[in-house]
Order: structure tokens, then C-alpha cells, then sequence
């Protein structure tokens, strides 16, 4: 297993600038773990993210279910809708919980399920990115998103 360091600054220029850069490489890898810490320092305070991955490799099976999609382009109207929603659920979740909201679910993962449309628990933990922990603890309100558009 493999680790990287990101840190996420939180002026809005460069927050912008570091989420994109996480999120760009995690698209590139597969995801196994992260652990985040807050540091606070007299002039400045940021978001250190370690992340724990290894290479991607492309794998075709009946458990889990990836669609590669880049970009939201590539979805219909009523996907992209749909990960527009998922999009404001998950900003308005990390506000809740006071956490970046690529620790609720990473923009692949919201493509995803725009594009699978689970309809159970069952079904989104076949999707990549949610597992028995994330699917328990977000599952529930997902679905119901899904449901209501």
C-alpha cells in the first residue's frame, strides 16, 4: 500500500485549487483509507490529509459495479441532476459534521451512484467507495435522495 501526504489550505483560492488536486488524484488510484488532521498555527491553519492507495487496476466484477466517468458531462440531464443533489446533500453533511466534504464521499463516488441509481443499501454498497461503514452511516439518506428526484 501506498501514501500521500495533501495538505488543504483554506483560503478559497487555494481550497479550491487543493480539493481539486485530491480529488483529481484519487480518480487516478484506488482508494483504501485516509486519515485527516486540523492544523492550527498562529498564521496559518490547514487540512493535512494522508491518503493510503494503490495503483488502480481495472477490474471486472459481479460485486462491485465501477462505471468510469470523468466528468459530469458525460451524464444525461436527470443523472446530472441527481449529482447535483448528492453534491449539496454531501456540502450540506460536511457542514454538519464540521469535515471536508471529500470525507463524506468523493465526486467519483457520487458519479457513480448518479449513474447506478441504487435502490437499497445492498445495492450502493456494490458500488466503489462505499463500503458496509459508509453505507450504513450515509446510506439511508442517499437512497432517499435518489428516491425524491
Amino acid at each position: 500500500m501506498k501514501v500521500k501526504i495533501f495538505t488543504i489550505r483554506l483560503t478559497e483560492n487555494e481550497l479550491e485549487i487543493d480539493q481539486n488536486s485530491l480529488n483529481d488524484f484519487l480518480e487516478m488510484v484506488s482508494f483504501k483509507k485516509s486519515d485527516t488532521h486540523f492544523i492550527e498555527l498562529e498564521n496559518k491553519s490547514y487540512w493535512s490529509v494522508l491518503v493510503h492507495y494503490e495503483d488502480l487496476i481495472e477490474t471486472k466484477s459481479e460485486e462491485t459495479k465501477t462505471i468510469e466517468v470523468k466528468q459530469e458531462s458525460d451524464l444525461s440531464e436527470r443523472e446530472q441532476l441527481i449529482y447535483q443533489n448528492l453534491k449539496q446533500w454531501r456540502n450540506e453533511k460536511a457542514i454538519e459534521l464540521n469535515l471536508p466534504h471529500y470525507m463524506i464521499c468523493h465526486n467519483s463516488e457520487l458519479l457513480n451512484v448518479s449513474l447506478q441509481k441504487p435502490e437499497n443499501n445492498s445495492q450502493l454498497r456494490k458500488i466503489k467507495g462505499f463500503g458496509e461503514v459508509k453505507s450504513d452511516k450515509y446510506g439511508d439518506a442517499i437512497i432517499a435522495l435518489l428516491k425524491a428526484v
